[in-house]
């Protein structure tokens, strides 16, 4: 009778024993899934608090107009017959390098010749990417053979039929030929 007792209870600790393994995984299990949770939701919240920190934090004051942005190499060979492309240097207008954010006025002139009817397409050279860096120069040479173009400021140009029509050098000049499209 004490073999049965001995037998049963020998039994009955490895129930306990099977159970609280069973009972240790799941609370491992849980355990593991709750910090899994946890690292994921940080990852989560770390990045949409720094993307949206850093995209708020940018100028207010730019605005964006929609445009292709496309290299000095790319000015003539669009495949529209007729646009205008504005080459800028865009550093200038990130930081408060000048009292007068030219960018901005130039967004606003080509944004409300956009919602004309039959505006032209425009497109955006930036200066300062490093494709553009070889046609930087000393003084202005504004030709359709490309390999000799060479630009010292800002300019807007009007493209036809793969040939530069007219061109528009510095801000003034720019923001005059704007206001008359």
């Amino acid at each position: 009778m004490k073999m049965k007792v001995a037998k049963i209870a020998k039994t009955k600790e490895k129930k306990m024993e099977i159970i609280t393994e069973d009972e240790f995984s799941i609370k491992k299990l849980a355990i593991i899934t709750i910090i899994i949770i946890l690292v994921l939701a940080l990852f989560y919240f770390i990045t949409t608090l720094f993307i949206n920190k850093e995209e708020n934090s940018k100028d207010d004051d730019i605005v964006v107009f929609d445009s292709s942005k496309i290299t000095v190499g790319q000015l003539l060979d669009r495949k529209e017959d007729e646009y205008y492309v504005l080459a800028l240097r865009k550093s200038l207008y990130s930081s408060s390098y000048s009292d007068i954010n030219y960018y901005t006025i130039y967004s606003n002139y080509i944004k409300a010749y956009n919602e004309k009817e039959d505006s032209l397409k425009f497109y955006t050279i930036d200066l300062d990417d490093v494709f553009n860096k070889s046609f930087i120069s000393d003084t202005n040479n504004i030709t359709e053979d490309l390999s000799n173009l060479k630009l010292k400021d800002e300019v807007l140009f009007k493209i036809k039929d793969s040939k530069i029509e007219e061109s528009y050098i510095g801000n003034t000049n720019i923001i005059d030929a704007l206001s008359n499209l």
